[in-house]
Order: structure tokens, then sequence, then C-alpha cells
């Protein structure tokens, strides 16, 4: 079973190398597109491609401002999901405690007290 286990978190992690892998591969690729965009010479363009590449900024610029969005709204969303869990977990244990004492409770009036102590108030 902990051989099963070893392996299966081996290929977790080598199927989160190559996703991160692939994602920093991607990442570094398109700032390089980016970057050799913003180089050229956008004064020279003729006035049909400079409307074209303003039009693409613009569509960039739009999805940018939704995808950050997105993620605001998302960043709270796990905010709230973490808030929720920790809350959960301190209830958890408040409820454990409590049992707890009402076990050693329990324990101390096994050990405690007399089988028959009513028979002193009779």
């Amino acid at each position: 079973m902990k051989h099963a286990v070893h392996q299966l978190v081996e290929l977790l992690l080598a199927g989160t190398a190559f996703v991160l892998t692939t994602a920093e591969s991607l990442w570094d690729w398109s700032w390089l597109q980016i970057t050799a965009v913003l180089h050229l010479a956008w004064g020279d363009l003729p006035a049909w491609k400079l409307v074209i590449g303003i039009i693409a900024v613009l569509i960039l610029a739009a999805a940018l401002v939704a995808v950050v969005l997105r993620a605001w709204d998302a960043l709270g969303r796990i905010a709230a999901a973490f808030w929720t869990m920790a809350l959960t977990l301190c209830t958890l244990l408040a409820f454990v405690v409590v049992a707890g004492l009402f076990s050693r409770g329990f324990q101390w009036v096994v050990a405690s007290v007399p089988d028959r102590f009513w028979t002193a108030f009779i």
C-alpha cells in the first residue's frame, strides 16, 4: 500500500511539474512576442496596420479587464472559502473540547460519586 501511495504521489508531482514547466514556457514565449511588438516602429506603419494594431490592443485591454474582474471575484470567493473552513475547524475543535469536558466529567462521576449516593437523601 505504501508503495502504491508513493507511486501516486510521484505521478502527481511529475504531472504538476509538467504543467508548470509548460505554463512557464508559454509565459516566456508570450512575453517575448509582446516585447517584440512593443519595439516595432509604430510611427512608420501604414494607417491600416496601425488601426489593426490599435484595435488588437483595445480588444486585449478589454479581455484583460474582464480577466482581472473575474480573478478579483474568484479571490473573494477563495477568501470566503478559507474563512468558512477556518470557522468550521474552530467549531469542530470547540465541539471536540466540549465532548472531552463531558467525558472528563463523566469519568469524575464514575470515579468519585458512590453508587448509592441517593440513600443519603432518603
